[in-house]
């Protein structure tokens, strides 16, 4: 309430006293833009602070609920993992962790867009299902459509499906836990979080892998869990549960939107259901890698949100949708289009005032302090709380940036471009092994610090503007220098690092034993474990002369490995693994026990991670 109150004290006092002097000039038109451009995005974020005014939790809902115990025991789920060009060791991980479900009752299905004879012959050795069509019409949502009528003729029909992308493993209980949610017959829809394996390219990028939490970390362990309190949640397109006849109801997924996860919730919440929100991780799966990928992905979003607002269950809609659905769907809306445009405007501003002292607001330094900070410091205090420390202002504005472009582009094609857009698929599993600069993303960023420093320097060079009292200067000045200092961190994220191994490791702890052919057994700590190799921990090893030796222990069956490399007390091995010792690996890593992603930043964690990376 108090962010709220400060929040609407801002506006009033940003409408009634910082407006130039009324005239038919660019100043004064300039600074009737800003105002309503900042007012739309104040109305973002009072919707955004209703949302966070609630939370739920429903891990005890679902203790309360085991399958076995519905009418007729555990339902019958259909899996479905949607895929078009993705690598055969992406899928194999998905595939062993949907097929390890400690879940009585169930099928899993690859529907292949691409049409690839070694996933069908894959698919069936693992003992999957597998499904494919003649052409590729409305990408993921048209290839899961295809498949569910197939599936609806049979006389076995599914009461419910599991949605998976081709990237994402879910855990041995990830359907126990999500079927659990399903005894209320209002709930069409269960959503899990998702979480990530490998760093983000915002993580990597900055060198801050065990610090900065995953950039989508404050949406699903904070938003999303507000948004179901107030009834408000929505699909996120993966590692979700969908009720057969609900969807029945809806004709399908949908296909008016390349978002089809967000419209479904929609379209369950115009006929009466409900998606709810399950805060556990149950599934983990690839980060987009790259800069470029990042941008697709988020630009798809953008564009699948616009394109809902023309549809009939948009936010201005005549449709059945519930208004504060509407209410919660616009906030994504000014989210992608006004937030993206404030923070464009936010960096024009000071350089338009140093270059051709523009000046879109007119007040003095206490003015400026009393209405400004109180609200700022409150929003920055409340979104730290609420978000555990993983919403912190400078990094929350530099990755706005990054993604403004993208979504002001995406934005206008969304409302006012064709409706017939394709979906663009997120990029997986590509070789990236030396640094890379993003010219065509770094060059304005840079561009625009030049103009900032170098309308500074010209008007220290110059003197003070004519008429300009200095609390405008002052104002203008902090105003810069803070801009300069995102600017300068959204250019190193556009420094892409180099990701040398193919596969991830994980953090691990337990006790093995290397043997050799002679049967000499050598015992260590296993220290981390990826799917193609470990490291030990060992007093002492064995000789690198040995060409192989069984690693044996931490819950896996022997596995042939050979010494990658060996040090004081360190030993990395590579495995040798046959296809049953492999699926054994991914079954071990991916059951839940070595995901740790970073839930919290402490802010001098951070600035001393940003200033190594400044400093090299």
């Amino acid at each position: 309430m108090f962010v709220t109150a400060m929040l609407l004290r801002y506006m009033a006092w940003r409408v009634t006293d910082t407006l130039p002097e009324a005239g038919i000039d660019f100043n004064f038109l300039a600074a009737i833009i800003f105002l309503v451009v900042e007012m739309f995005s104040c109305l973002a974020g009072m919707l955004m602070l209703h949302a966070l005014s609630r939370t739920t939790n429903r891990s005890a809902e679902v203790d309360a609920h085991p399958p076995e115990d519905f009418p007729g025991g555990a339902p019958l789920v259909d899996v479905l993992i949607p895929t078009y060009n993705e690598k055969r060791e992406i899928l194999l991980r998905t595939l062993v962790g949907a097929l390890s479900q400690d879940y009585p009752n169930y099928r899993v299905w690859i529907l292949d867009d691409g049409r690839r004879p070694w996933l069908k012959e894959m698919t069936e050795e693992l003992g999957a299902h597998y499904v494919t069509r003649d052409e590729n019409s409305h990408g993921k949502a048209g290839n899961m459509n295809a498949a569910i009528r197939k599936l609806l003729q049979r006389p076995d029909r599914p009461d419910f499906f599991a949605v998976l992308d081709a990237d994402f493993v879910p855990t041995p209980l990830f359907l126990r836990r999500t079927v659990a949610l399903m005894h209320d017959p209002a709930v069409a829809c269960v959503q899990t979080p998702q979480y990530f394996f490998n760093p983000d390219p915002i993580q990597l990028n900055l060198r801050a892998t065990g610090v900065i939490a995953d950039e989508q970390r404050f949406f699903f362990d904070v938003i999303l869990a507000s948004k179901d309190a107030h009834g408000t949640a929505f699909s996120c397109g993966t590692s979700a549960l969908v009720r057969r006849t609900a969807l029945e109801g809806i004709g399908l997924f949908p296909t008016e939107s390349v978002t089809e996860d967000l419209l479904l919730s929609i379209k369950f919440s115009g006929q009466g259901f409900r998606t709810v929100y399950l805060n556990e991780p149950l599934s983990s799966g690839l980060a987009p890698e790259g800069m470029g990928e990042y941008l697709t992905q988020r630009g798809r979003w953008c564009l699948g949100t616009m394109q809902i607002v023309r549809t009939p269950w948009g936010p201005f809609s005549k449709g059945p949708t519930p208004w504060l659905m509407r209410f919660h769907t616009m906030d994504t809306v000014l989210f992608w289009t006004v937030g993206s445009l404030v923070k464009v405007l936010g960096l024009l501003v000071p350089v338009l005032y140093w270059w051709l002292g523009l000046t879109v607001i007119q007040t003095d330094l206490p003015s400026i302090i009393s209405h400004l900070a109180p609200y700022w410091v409150g929003c920055v205090v409340f979104l730290g709380w609420v978000s555990r420390g993983t919403n912190l202002p400078v990094m929350a504005e530099a990755v706005g940036l990054l993604v403004a472009k993208e979504a002001l582009k995406a934005s206008w094609i969304g409302l006012f471009g064709s409706r017939n857009q394709k979906f663009q698929v997120t990029a997986k599993g590509t070789n990236r092994d030396k640094v890379v600069v993003q010219w065509g993303l770094i060059t304005p960023y840079l561009l625009m610090i030049l103009a900032t420093l170098g309308g500074l320097g010209w008007r220290v060079l110059m003197g003070p503007l004519p008429g300009t009292p200095p609390d405008i200067e002052a104002m203008n000045l902090f105003w810069s220098l803070y801009n300069c200092l995102v600017l300068f961190i959204a250019c190193m994220i556009c420094v892409e690092q180099p990701r040398f191994r193919s596969e991830e490791r994980f953090i691990a702890d337990e006790q093995v034993t290397l043997i050799d052919s002679g049967g000499t057994c050598w015992p260590g700590r296993m220290r981390d474990i990826s799917i193609v190799g470990a490291r030990l921990e060992m007093e002492a090893s064995p000789p690198l002369a040995e060409p192989l030796l069984l690693l044996r222990g931490a819950g896996l069956p022997d596995i042939p490995v050979t010494v990658r490399r060996s040090g004081p007390g360190v030993v990395n091995l590579a495995f040798e693994a046959s296809s049953f010792e492999r699926e054994a690996i991914i079954r071990k890593i991916f059951s839940g026990a070595y995901i740790s992603p970073v839930t919290r930043t402490p802010p001098f964690a951070l600035i001393r991670s940003l200033a190594r990376r400044a400093l090299g």
